[in-house]
């Protein structure tokens, strides 16, 4: 009773705090600074009046307003570093996904570029292939052209070699055939010469004859 009698001109004087803690009650939330700071106050004050006042009541019900505040505090902390763990965490986020997204543009300017590489080198090799074919074909025509040539001067050398030795045979044979002529020709001439000398002296010899008849 006595307690009760020694608490109640604090309790009247608190009024107007309870008041005022009743319309910020209403008003914001548990969470918001406003409000904690008004709980730590209204806690520490009821714990030391009720400490001063000898009245575990009023002790208990600051502790426990300390107690929730703390514990709102605490709440409050933790969602604030799960918030920037969070905001970190999208950050690490973005900046992986950037990460990515630049190995990705590089890997396909990477694809992109070995493509375009890869399309160089096989035109260059095929320039090489063509260019190959053409001298090696040049080369198979020009010893083509070669053989061809040898053999056209072989055979137009064949070819002249036996006209040569053809005319040089007919111009033997005719020049045998002329020698022969020449010899016939001189022989019917002494054969003919030898009838006239036989036709002379038998002429002579019927002379002769005819004279020593005569005698």
């Amino acid at each position: 009773m006595i307690r009760t009698l020694i608490a109640l001109p604090y309790e009247i004087a608190r009024l107007p705090l309870a008041v005022v803690d009743a319309n910020v009650a209403r008003r914001l939330p548990q969470d918001s600074a406003a409000r904690a700071t008004l709980d730590r106050a209204m806690g520490t004050v009821d714990s030391l009046a009720g400490s001063l006042l000898g009245n575990p009541g009023i002790a208990t019900r600051g502790a426990e307003r300390l107690d929730r505040s703390a514990k709102l505090a605490r709440a409050a902390r933790l969602e604030e570093e799960a918030a920037v763990r969070r905001e970190q965490a999208a950050k690490t986020a973005a900046a992986g996904r950037q990460e990515a997204e630049r190995k990705r543009a590089a890997a396909q300017t990477k694809a992109a570029k070995g493509l375009e590489e890869a399309d160089v080198t096989e035109a260059r090799r095929k320039q090489e292939a063509t260019a190959r074919a053409k001298k090696a074909a040049a080369t198979k025509k020009a010893a083509a052209d070669k053989t061809a040539a040898t053999k056209k001067a072989a055979a137009t050398q064949r070819k002249k070699a036996t006209t040569s030795k053809a005319v040089a045979k007919k111009t033997a044979a005719q020049k045998d055939a002329k020698s022969e002529l020449e010899q016939a020709r001189e022989t019917k001439a002494a054969a003919a010469e030898a009838r006239a000398d036989a036709d002379r002296l038998e002429q002579l010899a019927e002379a002769k004859k005819q004279e020593r008849k005569d005698g």
